[in-house]
């Protein structure tokens, strides 16, 4: 153990890095503690903020047509729809776009950033990330 200038110990030994395996999703099952549930409100939210997050998307559309239900996909909520079987998730985006931006990079830049924020945040993979401008404000 070392010493800093005054005596006392500093204490590097107890502070050094040490390296822990990974943990994988089969490491958390495998001690039987239960199981970890995410709402689907929570998964709603943090797809809004990515997709809010981008530089040239005004606001989420909250009024869409009832025309992604008769194609059989699930209605929007707050211009988010969301499919989720088992943690794989399917997104669709309904958004406004701010005036003088390039519309087909404003929505590359959202499939790219929710797809982040759905594999780092939730652990979760995302099959699909359909983004609707609905508008431009």
């Amino acid at each position: 153990m070392t010493t800093a200038r005054n005596g006392v110990p500093d204490g590097s030994a107890d502070t050094e890095p040490v390296e822990t395996p990974m943990l994988t999703a089969d490491d958390y099952a495998s001690e039987n503690l239960g199981s970890v549930r995410i709402a689907r409100r929570v998964l709603r939210t943090i797809i809004e903020e990515a997709a809010l997050s981008v530089q040239g998307v005004a606001r989420l559309a909250m009024n869409v047509s009832q025309w992604p239900h008769l194609i059989g996909r699930s209605l929007p909520i707050h211009g988010v729809a969301l499919v989720v079987r088992d943690d794989v998730v399917s997104v669709d985006l309904y958004l406004i776009a701010q005036p003088d931006v390039n519309l087909i990079g404003v929505g590359v830049a959202v499939q790219e950033a929710v797809g982040q924020a759905v594999d780092h945040i939730l652990g979760m993979r995302a099959s699909e990330i359909n983004v609707y401008v609905q508008d431009v404000a």
